[in-house]
């Protein structure tokens, strides 16, 4: 580790300095002009996780616009590689019932059983996520699937929820999160994840179960407050009793009878016609809940709520209202495509501004997956690189309100939390991350071709602002190693913000 004096100095040149109002403009070499540069740049660190020399290369080669519309089709992305990386992980591919014979409960005392205990399924989940991160090909994907996940928040922590993460990543938040709205939205409503993590499984008609038994308005209120038209949707206290009572008896096989499925249960259910919304859902079982997740899905409030989300995830913590408008038409238009939606905004002359560069504190996972990316790190194991995004205040899988981790910087960074930044970012570049191999050797012949300047733009994808390269001049001149010097650039205000 530093020692304690450097990482001082070093804190102590960042902490005071003031955060850049837009992205340096400066000469970059052999690149296309310096406005363009910062353009792409931008592109990178919103619609991926981060710039890396060769992606770099690639979408001022191809353009931003062909960048993009390849990547609205992850499905055509061929990605080997990855696939190579994530085969280590064995969690990724079981069913329910593989799950549960490879990861058992079981007495200690019994002794070694299949590959492991059930708590190891968040951790493959998670590490696979972060090498996703780092070395998918389809960025914006993985961006989405990450802001997805979050909208539909499940703690993996709650019991059979550590079974069922899996397919709840994988079937589906991450193949829907640029496809249509409402498919995602009925593929989280029926996931045994989110049935279990918002009490649904519980909600029956009274007495169905035995004494005690009756609805549960969770999932209705959840449904419509953080998933769909938002707390000022329009929705009455009403709304919720009709819609949790349209969703009784929808439910999924224990994991003692085999895969734990989504099953509805006609005898648990509360007949009748339901009104939601001032419309009229006729009696029809199961089908009167995919009938309000279509209104829903549908739905203008819902379309505003998801745009401003979006925005605040792309663009701003307190994106304008013309903006949102305009995306929530989108939304509408395209019938609640997530893709198209999204590529209005990363193609639009607005998401450019210089104001909506550097504005955005990033989120742990942004940090940690942008500075491996930066540092070209080869992730061969993802589980102490995840690990380090709890230290930084939002481990994976396990935030605990529905409403996931918050994603504005007022919420998410503090003077304390700058300090194990920093840390954080001495530990990628001297190599000192398991599983994350970084060239710790590389910053010395950086340093001593390009010079400060140098350094700072091949991790930044851009020089950075005057102070910060003043700050890291006077840090060289003083005697700091190439190392310490790196670990600068990435807790600059520039690393920090995206």
């Amino acid at each position: 580790m530093m020692s304690t004096s450097l990482a001082q100095f070093a804190l102590a040149v960042l902490l005071a300095l003031p955060a850049p109002t837009s992205a340096n403009e400066g000469p970059l070499g052999s690149m296309s002009s310096a406005a363009e540069d910062a353009r792409v740049v931008h592109l990178l660190n919103r619609a991926a996780f981060g710039p890396t020399s060769e992606l770099l290369e690639e979408v001022h080669r191809t353009g931003r616009a062909a960048w993009v519309g390849q990547q609205l089709n992850p499905a055509s992305i061929s990605d080997p590689e990855l696939d190579q990386k994530l085969s280590i992980y064995p969690a990724l591919t079981m069913n329910g019932s593989e799950l549960l014979e490879n990861y058992p409960q079981q007495n200690p005392r019994d002794g070694p059983m299949g590959i492991g205990p059930p708590q190891r399924i968040p951790v493959e989940v998670a590490s696979a996520n972060m090498t996703r991160s780092v070395h998918g090909k389809a960025q914006l994907r993985e961006v989405m699937t990450d802001f997805w996940f979050n909208h539909f928040n499940v703690s993996a922590q709650d019991g059979p929820i550590r079974y069922a993460v899996v397919g709840y990543v994988r079937d589906a938040i991450r193949p829907n999160a640029l496809g249509y709205f409402e498919d995602l939205l009925r593929a989280t409503a029926e996931s045994v994840a989110m049935l279990y993590y918002l009490d649904n499984y519980l909600s029956v008609a009274p007495g169905s179960r035995g004494g005690g038994s009756g609805i549960n308005e969770n999932y209705a209120r959840e449904l419509m407050e953080l998933h769909t038209l938002g707390v000022d949707g329009g929705y009455s206290q009403g709304d919720v009793i009709e819609v949790a009572r349209a969703f009784t008896g929808w439910s999924f096989v224990p994991p003692r009878s085999g895969t734990p499925t989504f099953a509805f249960f006609p005898q648990a259910h509360v007949g009748g016609a339901k009104t939601v919304l001032d419309t009229t859902i006729p009696a029809g079982g199961r089908s009167e809940g995919l009938q309000i997740l279509h209104l829903l899905a549908t739905h203008p409030s819902t379309a505003r709520f998801l745009s401003h989300k979006i925005l605040q995830r792309l663009v701003a913590d307190d994106p304008p209202q013309s903006l949102v408008d305009r995306t929530a038409e989108v939304f509408l238009a395209t019938g609640g495509h997530i893709g198209w939606t999204v590529a209005s905004v990363l193609l639009s002359d607005q998401f450019y501004e210089p104001k909506y560069r550097s504005n955005k504190v990033k989120t742990p996972l942004e940090l940690v997956a942008s500075a491996l990316r930066a540092t070209a790190a080869d992730v061969s194991l993802g589980v102490a690189a995840s690990r380090l995004v709890g230290d930084l205040g939002q481990p994976q899988l396990r935030a605990g309100p529905p409403t996931g981790w918050p994603e504005t910087g007022d919420e998410i960074l503090s003077p304390g939390g700058m300090v194990t930044r920093f840390e954080f970012g001495f530990l990628a570049v001297t190599d000192r991350i398991e599983g994350a191999r970084v060239d710790a050797a590389l910053w010395e012949p950086i340093v001593a071709i390009w010079g400060t300047d140098g350094l700072a733009q091949y991790l930044l994808g851009q020089l950075p602002s005057d102070t910060t390269r003043a700050a890291l001049s006077q840090a060289a001149a003083d005697g700091a190693e190439p190392g310490l010097l790196a670990a600068m650039v990435l807790g600059s205000p520039e690393f920090q913000l995206q």
